[in-house]
């Protein structure tokens, strides 16, 4: 989402007169942040101290909660917010290898550790006619690999399955695919029309965050494991050679060593092809910012390892 959003805003700022310039070189240094980690929040502290002592201007826009925007204000740094109206239907002229084209975006799920509320607001999808003619768009300049985006994709207000299927319908030599799925949110009708897809390659991103139920009604989820776990078989009763990745947050306040252990169960049982792990931390005005964060660093590195070596280093 950053890179696709970062190319609208190179776009809108060429238009506006500016030139792309390596960093060395460069008079404005524009920073797409993400908050919804702290450890992203203290790289960009790093960068600006450097950019600043090269009396360079740094513009900050992006994911940034309100309360290090007030911190960042305090040491010259204005933060911009280039979503307006109009944004989504700016054409990057210069896309990456796979074109990015943004479905939806915010959320309305509030897990208890997500900013992303907080920062990109609730739900708002683009109509289905603006998504085919970005998708037309992407095709017609040689496109071979599509990546629909959006927080919660199968929430999406004008109905996933038929934008789905309007895609794969859609002439040309391409495949595409999208993140990011809620399990609470993937219905029947997504599921069958998945089974039905030619174009799309069999890859489902489906975040798990932990494998305890009594975690996961702290991170407000919404599903417990059996129900993941009758998903998972769901699908792979429809899509045998259907290919699993996941996200998993080790360290959730009060997250016990048996809890972690659940989590380990059930990642083994299910058989991911990848995981993206994070360590929690915790994100001011949050639900979960309330909880103490009660996990020492060196346990959530430990538990982090684990996964890491269990799915990632393991194929």
């Amino acid at each position: 989402m950053n890179i696709s959003d970062s190319e609208r805003i190179a776009t809108k700022l060429e238009s506006l007169g500016y030139k792309s310039a390596p960093e060395k070189e460069a008079d404005l240094v524009v920073v797409n942040a993400c908050s919804v980690r702290q450890k992203a929040v203290d790289r960009i502290w790093g960068g600006i101290k450097k950019w600043q002592a090269q009396n360079k201007q740094v513009l900050l826009t992006g994911c940034v909660l309100p309360q290090d925007q007030k911190k960042f204000a305090q040491k010259g740094i204005d933060y911009k917010n280039f979503q307006d109206d109009n944004f989504f239907d700016i054409n990057p002229k210069n896309p990456s290898f796979i074109t990015y084209i943004p479905i939806m975006t915010g959320c309305d799920n509030f897990c208890s550790y997500c900013a992303v509320p907080l920062t990109r607001g609730r739900e708002k999808s683009r109509p289905i006619k603006d998504v085919i003619r970005d998708v037309k768009s992407a095709i017609a300049h040689g496109s071979k690999e599509i990546l629909l985006l959006g927080q919660n994709v199968n929430s999406y207000k004008y109905d996933f399955a038929k934008l789905l299927k309007e895609i794969d319908a859609f002439p040309g030599n391409f495949k595409f695919n999208f993140i990011s799925s809620n399990p609470h949110d993937m219905t029947a009708e997504i599921i069958k029309t998945f089974f039905e897809l030619k174009k799309w390659p069999r890859e489902l991103h489906l975040p798990l965050q932990s494998g305890d139920d009594e975690i996961l009604r702290k991170m407000n989820r919404r599903y417990s494991c059996a129900q993941y776990l009758k998903l998972v078989s769901n699908l792979r009763s429809k899509i045998s050679d259907l290919i699993l990745t996941t996200d998993i947050i080790v360290g959730f306040p009060g997250e016990t060593k048996e809890q972690f252990n659940n989590t380990v169960k059930l990642c083994k049982k299910i058989g991911f092809k990848k995981a993206y792990i994070a360590q929690y931390s915790p994100r001011p005005g949050t639900a979960a910012a309330k909880l103490q964060d009660n996990i020492s660093s060196a346990e959530k590195k430990r538990r982090w390892k684990k996964i890491e070596q269990l799915i990632n280093l393991h194929q």
